[in-house]
């Protein structure tokens, strides 16, 4: 039920703002349509949320084992997305 609830706000997170702005669009005139991720993004973030749902089904940290389940999914997803915001940084000084 707990997994159901945080995909549901999840994707009340990412739908709200589309359904909302489909009003906004009629509007505007010659929007490029902003961020497009490419395939490798879009995979690290499907990836982003497998991970940890997939360790929340595995460990059951309702079960009183929190600690463990933050350190082998929340911690490798925080980890991954600080190195990679860390180099984009460093690439984009680069230009």
């Amino acid at each position: 039920m707990e997994i159901l609830l945080i995909l549901a706000l999840i994707l009340g997170i990412f739908m709200l703002p589309r359904v909302m702005s489909r009003n906004q669009e009629k509007n505007t005139v010659g929007h490029d349509g902003g961020f497009r991720p490419k395939g490798w993004t879009r995979l690290a973030i499907v990836a982003s949320v497998v991970w940890p749902a997939v360790a929340l089904y595995l460990m059951q940290p309702w079960n009183g084992r929190w600690d463990s389940f933050l350190y082998a999914a929340v911690g490798p997803v925080a980890l991954i997305w600080g190195i990679v915001w860390v180099f984009s940084g460093f690439l984009r000084d680069r230009r």
